[in-house]
């Protein structure tokens, strides 16, 4: 028989990792959300009631305590993760948790050492994309040396700022922890640049040596200080390749723009999530003879890939090896912060 396993939602916070795993659940024999947390009652208790969802907490630590409570899904503010996840890992829970995982490099490196000494598995929900759509694809057109030798990328994901303003899909609040200094560590560019640098030290299987860049608020000067609306970063890979990260909250309300380029030695990769949904490519691919340009609709679209939580269980069950870790959470925050202190001095970050 398939094993069942409890599903624990701590915080709804971060509403679309709450509610996503929600749904990953709702057609999975393997999963079951047992017991939600959120502070906002009201608003909880209709959508566990809408979902079948019988247990309701405003106690975020509660989660972790239950027995039936097998994996621990953290969607709340970066502030409360370490405390709330090393709390579940010494009460042997697998996790899946909110990203960036902390507020600091200190806090991520007592989460390593919590997860490392129960033996948990911890999944960082920056690397869903290491299991499921491009990346993949991606990481094995490399690994088959289509394109050569990887050496520029660039990735541009403008955002509006509408989507760090909702509490709730379609409400408005002008005070999320998305827009509170104190429980993020950083402001639209960190974000999703999150991330992207996730996928390009997987895509790579390389390492960020150096950062440097710019982080400004050009759109809404109403965000509190510390947070921008805008950056764009040069990072640099100990095995030679530079890539611009240029990430942002200054799109308007319908109109944010998604596409990712990989340049190598013998063909390119262009991936255009929001105007035409298609990947070109040159390089050794079926197409043109001439290794030219050839665009076509991602073959990723059809199989869609795994949740990150059906992951996680995969793991439990010994079917796979995690394709991240607590380790890689970690790394991918140190980057991100290093970001932020290089375009706070003005000069680049080794690391």
């Amino acid at each position: 028989m398939t094993k069942q396993y409890g599903i624990g939602i701590v915080g709804f916070d971060h509403w679309y990792i709450a509610r996503g795993v929600v749904e990953a659940c709702q057609n999975n024999p393997r999963a079951r959300v047992v017991s939600v947390a959120h502070r906002d009652e009201p608003t909880i208790t209709q959508y566990a009631a809408e979902k079948g969802i019988s247990s309701v907490t405003t106690d975020y630590a509660a989660i972790a305590k239950r027995d039936d409570v097998d994996v621990v899904v953290t969607a709340c503010p970066a502030s409360e993760n370490v405390e709330l996840c090393i709390d579940a890992a010494r009460r042997g829970k697998q996790i899946l948790s909110v990203k960036p995982c902390a507020m600091t490099v200190a806090d991520a490196d007592r989460l390593v050492a919590a997860v490392r000494d129960a033996g948990v598995r911890f999944y960082p929900f920056e690397s869903y994309g290491r299991v499921s759509g491009q990346q993949p694809a991606i990481k094995r057109w490399i690994e088959e040396g289509r394109i050569g030798k990887p050496v520029s990328a660039t990735v541009i994901q403008r955002a509006s700022l509408s989507g760090a303003s909702q509490d709730w899909p379609g409400r408005k609040n002008e005070n999320t922890w998305w827009r509170t200094p104190g429980k993020t560590p950083g402001g639209g560019w960190l974000d999703h640049a999150i991330y992207q640098v996730d996928h390009l030290r997987w895509l790579l299987d390389d390492e960020v040596t150096r950062i440097s860049g710019v982080a400004k608020t050009l759109v809404h000067p109403e965000l509190q200080a510390g947070l921008e609306d805008f950056g764009v970063a040069i990072v640099e890979f100990s095995k030679g390749l530079v890539a611009t990260i240029e990430v942002t909250w200054t799109a308007p309300p319908s109109g944010g723009l998604s596409q990712t380029q990989l340049v190598g030695t013998e063909g390119q990769v262009v991936v255009d999530q929001t105007l035409s949904g298609k990947v070109s490519v040159s390089g050794k691919f079926d197409g043109p003879a001439n290794g030219g340009w050839s665009t076509f609709s991602p073959p990723w679209r059809a199989g869609g890939g795994q949740s990150g939580l059906d992951h996680v269980l995969d793991c439990i069950e010994g079917k796979a090896l995690p394709a991240a870790t607590v380790e890689d959470a970690r790394t991918n925050l140190a980057v991100c912060l290093a970001f932020y202190e290089a375009a706070r001095t003005g000069k680049a970050v080794t690391l």
